[in-house]
């Protein structure tokens, strides 16, 4: 019995002992000599077509090497792997044997994964921009913060030079209160100084006001400078823990990529 004889009442148990979508053709060097067409694999070759150059069988006879070819759809309707080999008898080819497997569900899940891969990419690529946005936010945060520290002690050395001028305008009123006295107690030569009196108490009085209005709006900026460097430090810490969330996202999303390209690797192995 010849290897192709031999082949050739193996195959229809081959083609049935399997889950996988299988076609099986045994060729001697001139002809087919079996064809056993898949579940959905069926290239319409029948018992007598000529070897037809070209295929994977047909350069596993001539090169006397196992030929392994993925065939696209676009060619029979059909995506499938050929995996073709001689059969040799005495150092001399006879024929060859091609098997024929489906690769539309490896192609089904390949195309998924590849979208996955993609959807994951462009996650990785929207958190490094965050992660970006984020520094900047921080960054101002930062300089805001500075501001606020710069106002609040300007604020503080304010607060002095007001304590200063309160005791001018004090001592002020205390000397005009003082003019005036004396010029009532030396009568009717001390008029003109008694206006003088008056007025100097007037100018204090109006010092004291506004000294009164500015120390007003200094707390003010005092008490909104403490809330932007509280608000401004709580922005840098969410931020904190902004940059560790993304850093654990992107550790986690590295290794999920790594195990789609894998999965993706295995539906190409030929």
């Amino acid at each position: 019995m010849t290897l192709i004889e031999a082949f050739k009442k193996i195959a229809p148990f081959i083609n049935i002992m399997t889950t996988e979508d299988l076609g099986i053709s045994i060729c001697d060097v001139n002809e087919c000599v079996l064809y056993l067409p898949g579940k959905k694999i069926n290239h319409n070759i029948k018992v007598g077509d000529p070897l037809k150059e070209g295929t994977a069988i047909y350069e596993a006879i001539k090169s006397g090497k196992r030929i392994v070819r993925r065939v696209g759809s676009e060619v029979y309707g059909f995506p499938y792997i050929a995996i073709a080999f001689p059969l040799i008898e005495n150092g001399v080819i006879t024929g060859g044997i091609s098997i024929f497997q489906s690769t539309a569900k490896q192609d089904e899940i390949a195309n998924i994964t590849e979208k996955v891969f993609s959807s994951l990419q462009q996650i990785h690529s929207m958190l490094h921009e965050i992660f970006s946005i984020s520094k900047e936010v921080s960054e101002i945060s930062d300089e805001a913060s500075k501001f606020a520290e710069y106002a609040k002690n300007n604020a503080q050395s304010t607060d002095e030079l007001i304590d200063f001028i309160k005791h001018i305008s004090s001592e002020t009123n205390l000397l005009g209160l003082n003019a005036a006295i004396e010029a009532a107690r030396v009568g009717e030569s001390g008029k003109g100084f008694t206006i003088v009196a008056n007025e100097i108490r007037k100018l204090s009085m109006s010092t004291k006001d506004s000294v009164e209005s500015i120390n007003n709006v200094l707390i003010k900026l005092k008490e909104i400078s403490y809330k932007i460097d509280k608000n401004m430090k709580e922005i840098k810490n969410t931020n904190m823990n902004l940059y560790k969330l993304i850093e654990n996202a992107n550790s986690e999303l590295e290794e999920i990529n790594k195990m789609f390209e894998e999965l993706y690797n295995k539906t190409r192995l030929y």
